[in-house]
C-alpha cells in the first residue's frame, strides 16, 4: 500500500492546454451541460528556454523534486493539479531556484519556516455551483437582469429547472447549457441583495449571492466624493452640535443618528458627497486606557475592537447603523465601513482562547509601535499599537481566515458598499490581497464594492513607491494619496515648494500608478495628521492637550489669508483626477493640531463666522460642480501653465466637455497665459463666480490674490 504522500503525488496529472489561459472553471461534455472542473492550472515562463521548471507544494509536504511542468511549443510551461478541496501553498522552482508564482497575486505562509508562498484554493467539485460574472449582471432603468451559469457535478447531473429559487422572476432555466435567466420589476433606489439557489436532478444545491446598487449618485468610484466621518465627533442624535468632550481623549457623544440627521438635512448633498466613510462601528471598551503620551483615552474612535461582530451601543447600536445605511441608500449615497483586521482589544473572545494559539505576534513589553525601542521602520509588521491591542499574526492561515471572515460578515449583514482597511502596511501584503479577493468574489458583480486601503506613506517618490507595492493585479481598489497630501501642504500651507514640484509629482504618480487599475483617494488631511488650516497658520505642532491649535475665523488679514489657502487646496482636491475624500470639518476650516486635537467636535453652522461660511459655500460649489461636470471626473489632466505661484490645467472628457482650472497662491494679482487649443477656445465662464473670459491663441487670464477659477464653456449645462 502506497504511503499517503505517494498517493497524492500519483494523483497529480499534467495537462497541456491548446490556448493560454490562467484557470479553468468548467468543462462541457459533447452532449451534456457545463461540468465543473476543479483542476488547478499553473503557468510559468522559464528564466531560460532550456531550464527545468517544477512545482513544489504543501499537498505532499513540499517534497523535492517537485512535479515537472510540461513544455509547450510557444515556450510556456504548464501543469494541471488535481487535488482534494482545500487550501494549499506552492512555489515555482525555475532552474533550481524557488519563487512565487508571478501570475497569482494570492499568497500565504508556510508554518514551519514562515516563508511566503503562492496560495491555491481548490473548490469542492462534488457539489454543483452557480457562476455569476460581472458582465452577467445588468441594471437598466432600475430593472435587474441576471444571467447565471449552473455548473454540474457530471454530465448526468443536469440542472433541475423546477428547482430554481430566488426572490426574482426566473425567465428561463435551460438544463442543456445550464443557463438561468432572472429579472426583477423596477427596483427602488438603493442596494438590493438576492440569494440564487438551484438544484440538480439528484437534489444537490448550488448557491450564489448577488448585490447591486440601483441608481447610485456616483456610477463608479472614480465619480465619487467621499466624506470621512468620525462618528463620535460629528453630531448628536438630533443633529445638533456637540459640546467639546471633557478632555481631548474623551467621548463627545456623537452618534450614527447624528450622521443620519446630517444626511437627511441635505448637508452632504450640498457638498456633492456620494459616499460616507464611517469610523469603526465595532463595540469598544468602556474603560479609558493610557496612550503612549501617558494620557487617558477612551475608545471613542472605534479602533479598539472588543467584539468584531457588534455595533457599539454608545453610537446607537445595530438598529441605528441599519437606519443610517437605509437612509443613505435611499438617497443614492454609498456607505463605507472602517474595518480593523490588524488587531483586537485584549478582551476580545479570541484573545487567550486555546484554539487561537499562534494567532498573535509575540509582544515583548517594549515593542509598542513608534517608541524608541520599537521604531516603525523596523517593526511595522509585528509591533503592537498599544499593550492592550494584541496584534494578529496574519501569516497564520487560521488567523488570516478569521480576519477576512469577520469583514465579510459586515458585508452580509449590513450590505455596505465598501471597506476602508486600517493599517495596511502593518500587515503582510498577503492580507490586503486576500481581503480584495474575498470581497470581490463574495457577491456578484463584486466590482461595485470598494476596498480602500490606508497605506500611510511619506512624501515624494518614496511615498509613491510605498503606494505602488499594494496596487496592481490583485491589489487594492484604492489607496490614500499621502504623497499628494504632503505636497499640497508644501505648496499651499507652508510655501516650502511651488506648483512646479506639485505638477512634477502628479506626472510621477501618473507614470508609476496609472496602469494599476486603482482610483486614488485624495485628501487634504485625516484623523492622524494636523488639520490643513492649522498647518497654514503654523501653530498645529504644539501639545494637543495643552497647546491646541488656534481657530482662524477670518477676522483679520492673516486669518482671511489662511482660509483662502484652504479654499485653494479644496479647489485642487475637487478638480484633480482621483476620488476626493473630505475629512469632516475641512470644508469649513476646522482647526486642530496632532491627534487628538485634529478630532474636535463639528461646530454648528450657526456658530461660524462669515469667512468660514464663505469657505463652506466654496466647498459646496466645487462639490456640486464635480458631480455635474464629467470633465472633472475624468482621468485626463493637461498642464497648461505652471510656475511656483501659479498653476493652470485642463480636464476633459470627450463629449463631456472641458474644464480649465487656474490657481494662484500669490498675495498680489497674477496674469496666467493659457495656450489655445481646438477645445480651449471661445467664451468660457468661471463656475466659481468670476465672470466670462475669452480663451484662444495668446489668451491671458488675470487672477486676484490667492484666487482660483474653474472655467467651463459658456454653453456648458453645469453653468445653468
Amino acid at each position: 500500500m502506497a504511503k499517503p504522500r505517494e498517493r497524492v503525488r500519483r494523483g497529480l496529472r499534467a495537462i497541456v492546454w491548446a490556448v493560454l489561459i490562467t484557470s479553468c472553471t468548467h468543462g462541457e461534455a459533447a452532449d451534456g451541460p457545463p461540468v465543473r472542473d476543479c483542476t488547478a492550472v499553473i503557468w510559468a515562463w522559464p528564466g531560460h528556454p532550456s531550464a527545468s521548471v517544477e512545482i513544489v507544494g504543501s499537498w505532499d509536504g513540499w517534497a523535492s523534486p517537485g512535479t515537472s511542468m510540461l513544455r509547450r511549443d510557444d515556450g510556456w510551461r504548464v501543469l494541471g493539479l488535481d487535488l482534494p478541496a482545500g487550501e494549499y501553498g506552492y512555489l515555482v522552482v525555475d532552474g533550481g531556484s524557488a519563487r512565487l508564482d508571478p501570475h497569482n497575486p494570492l499568497t500565504s505562509f508556510r508554518l514551519d519556516d514562515g516563508r511566503e508562498v503562492s496560495r491555491l484554493e481548490i473548490e469542492d467539485c462534488t457539489v454543483p455551483t452557480l457562476r455569476v460574472q460581472p458582465e452577467d449582471v445588468e441594471v437598466d432603468a432600475g430593472q435587474l437582469a441576471i444571467s447565471a451559469s449552473f455548473l454540474a457535478v457530471n454530465a448526468d447531473a443536469r440542472l433541475d429547472p423546477a428547482r430554481v429559487e430566488a426572490a426574482l422572476t426566473v425567465d428561463a432555466a435551460t438544463p442543456a447549457d445550464g443557463t438561468i435567466e432572472l429579472s426583477s420589476p423596477p427596483l427602488a433606489r438603493g442596494r438590493h441583495s438576492f440569494e440564487l439557489r438551484a438544484h440538480d436532478l439528484a437534489g444537490r444545491a448550488a448557491r450564489a449571492r448577488v448585490s447591486v446598487f440601483v441608481d447610485p449618485i456616483a456610477p463608479s468610484w472614480a465619480d465619487a466624493v467621499i466624506y470621512q466621518v468620525v462618528t463620535d465627533r460629528l453630531f448628536a442624535d438630533d443633529g445638533l452640535a456637540l459640546a467639546a468632550p471633557p478632555t481631548p481623549g474623551s467621548r463627545a457623544g456623537g452618534t450614527l443618528g447624528g450622521v443620519q440627521a446630517a444626511l437627511e438635512s441635505g448637508y452632504f448633498e450640498a457638498l456633492g458627497v456620494s459616499a460616507l466613510w464611517l469610523s469603526p462601528v465595532y463595540a469598544n471598551p468602556v474603560e479609558p486606557r493610557l496612550g503612549t503620551d501617558g494620557r487617558l483615552y477612551e475608545g471613542y474612535h472605534g479602533y479598539w475592537v472588543t467584539d468584531s461582530r457588534a455595533v457599539e451601543p454608545r453610537i446607537g447600536g445595530e438598529q441605528a447603523l441599519r437606519s443610517l445605511i437605509d437612509s443613505a441608500h435611499a438617497r443614492g449615497v454609498a456607505v463605507i465601513l472602517d474595518v480593523v483586521p490588524n488587531h483586537v482589544y485584549e478582551t476580545h473572545e479570541i484573545v487567550g482562547d486555546p484554539g487561537t494559539l499562534g494567532w498573535f505576534n509575540e509582544h515583548p513589553s517594549e515593542c509598542v509601535c513608534g517608541t524608541a525601542s520599537c521604531p516603525w521602520a523596523t517593526n511595522m509588521q509585528d509591533c503592537w499599537f498599544a499593550p492592550y491591542l494584541p496584534d494578529l499574526r496574519l501569516e497564520n492561515g487560521d488567523a488570516m481566515n478569521f480576519a477576512v471572515g469577520e469583514l465579510l460578515w459586515w458585508l452580509d449583514n449590513f450590505e455596505v458598499d465598501g471597506l476602508r482597511v486600517d493599517a495596511v502596511p502593518m500587515m503582510p501584503r498577503a492580507a490586503s490581497r486576500r481581503i480584495v479577493h474575498a470581497v470581490h468574489q463574495h457577491t456578484a458583480p463584486g466590482v461595485d464594492r470598494l476596498v480602500l486601503g490606508e497605506v500611510f506613506t511619506g512624501s515624494g517618490t518614496p511615498g509613491v513607491a510605498g503606494l505602488r507595492r499594494y496596487l496592481g493585479p490583485g491589489g487594492l481598489d484604492s489607496v490614500f494619496d499621502f504623497p499628494l497630501m504632503w505636497a499640497l501642504r508644501d505648496v499651499l500651507a507652508t510655501d516650502s515648494a511651488g506648483f512646479t514640484s506639485l505638477d512634477a509629482l502628479l506626472d510621477h504618480i501618473d507614470a508609476q500608478l496609472g496602469g494599476s487599475g486603482a482610483v486614488l483617494a485624495r485628501m487634504l488631511g485625516n484623523h492622524d495628521v494636523e488639520r490643513f488650516v492649522s498647518t497654514v497658520v503654523g501653530d498645529g505642532s504644539g501639545d494637543p492637550w495643552d497647546q491646541p491649535a488656534s481657530q482662524p475665523e477670518g477676522v483679520n488679514e492673516l486669518e482671511l489669508a489662511a482660509l483662502d489657502r484652504v479654499s485653494l487646496a479644496l479647489t485642487l482636491q475637487l478638480t484633480l483626477p482621483g476620488m476626493p475624500v473630505l475629512y469632516y470639518g475641512d470644508e469649513l476650516g476646522l482647526a486642530g493640531g496632532d491627534d487628538p486635537d485634529n478630532r474636535r467636535v463639528m461646530p454648528s453652522l450657526e456658530s461660524l463666522s462669515p469667512a468660514r461660511l464663505a469657505l463652506l459655500d466654496r466647498a459646496r460649489t466645487l462639490g456640486q460642480l464635480r458631480r455635474c461636470a464629467p470633465a472633472l471626473r475624468s482621468e485626463l489632466r493637461q498642464t497648461l501653465h505652471v510656475s511656483d505661484d501659479t498653476y493652470a490645467y485642463a480636464r476633459s472628457a470627450g463629449d463631456g466637455g472641458v474644464a480649465v482650472v487656474l490657481i494662484s497662491r500669490a498675495d498680489a494679482p497674477r496674469v496666467i497665459p493659457i495656450p489655445g487649443t481646438s477645445t480651449i477656445s471661445g467664451t468660457f465662464v468661471d463656475a466659481l463666480g468670476g465672470g466670462a473670459v475669452e480663451l484662444g491663441a495668446g489668451a491671458e487670464v488675470e487672477l486676484g490674490p490667492r484666487a482660483a477659477m474653474v472655467l467651463l464653456a459658456a454653453d456648458d449645462p453645469c453653468l445653468r
